[in-house]
């Protein structure tokens, strides 16, 4: 796992914050904000740890699921399934 220093995990955290900002019920529902969380890990693991980058990258989550690409239900229900081999954590928390 490649550890992500303070800077980068407060920018994910920003970002999380500021992509879900306009969902409904306060920010979103867990399992929302929890896909878009891992897709920011995601992102950052790849080099891409700007809070403008990261933002980009949560919105791309959002359009996935806006799109019906993803349901971030069924990716719930997947990892508790243990079917995920490639897990990234529950979510932003060290």
């Amino acid at each position: 796992m490649t550890k992500l220093d303070e800077r980068t995990i407060a920018n994910m955290d920003a970002a999380l914050e500021n992509v879900c900002r306009g969902l409904p019920n306060s920010g979103g529902d867990h399992a929302t904000r929890k896909y878009v969380a891992q897709k920011l890990v995601q992102a950052a693991k790849r080099g891409n740890t700007t809070l403008g980058g990261l933002e980009a990258a949560g919105r791309r989550a959002l359009q996935e699921i806006a799109q019906g690409s993803i349901t971030p239900h069924a990716e719930h229900r997947r990892d508790a399934a243990g079917s995920n081999n490639h897990r990234s954590g529950n979510g932003l928390h060290r």
